[in-house]
């Protein structure tokens, strides 16, 4: 019909928790549990998306999450879930581009405070 559509994942990330505390391995580094999520970008952001994003690339994803149900070729009944983004930011950008233009990269870890 007409409309552009765009798919990612994303992961999210966030440290392992047993017993109320952050998990560490042998190193001492904090253990991380990492989900992937669908995302579905319609019309001129998904546009967008396709054009700018790049694997690897932090984003901010605002959107709502939309449930499906559908039965498969064996009859079962199988469940999605996937969010719809309504906005999307970038947040870094892709490496390709870091060395084109410095004063643009994100320098955040450079803050002092």
């Amino acid at each position: 019909g007409g409309t552009k559509i765009t798919n990612f994942s994303l992961a999210t990330s966030r440290p392992r928790l047993s017993e109320g505390r952050v998990l560490r391995d042998e190193n001492g580094y904090r253990v991380m549990d990492t989900e992937w999520h669908r995302i579905t970008c319609f019309n001129g952001l998904g546009k967008t998306v396709a054009e700018h994003c790049e694997k690897g690339m932090k984003v901010l994803v605002h959107g709502r999450i939309h449930y499906t149900k559908w039965i498969d070729s064996m009859g079962n009944d199988r469940y999605g879930c996937e969010i719809i983004a309504e906005k999307v930011d970038f947040l870094s950008r892709p490496k390709s581009a870091e060395n084109e233009n410095p004063e643009l990269v994100d320098r955040d870890d450079e803050i002092p405070f």
